[in-house]
């Protein structure tokens, strides 16, 4: 019987290459959205985003799912007021 080798777990190991990445992210996403209108009621509509961050060079990469799950959780209401939550998380 033939012996089984392991790849190697490259995410587990140090980057020591010291690159930073100025953008990384996904862009032209297209997603349904509730935006308040005047009143304060909810108008379904359809988000074009862009979603980026800077990535130092001491991190190896960054989660895209993060970012479609940050506009799941705040879907249902997308305001000036709600931007800044948005952009923290």
């Amino acid at each position: 019987m033939p012996k089984k080798t392991s790849l190697p777990d490259i995410q587990a190991t140090p980057d020591t290459r010291g690159i930073a990445i100025n953008q990384v992210g996904v862009s032209d996403l297209r997603y349904p959205i509730h935006v308040l209108d005047h009143d304060g009621k909810p108008f379904p509509t359809v988000a074009k985003i862009a979603m980026s961050v800077h990535l130092p060079h001491h991190f190896k990469g960054t989660h895209m799912s993060r970012f479609l799950e940050v506009l799941s959780e705040h879907e249902d209401e997308v305001t000036t007021q709600t931007l800044p939550n948005i952009l923290h998380d």
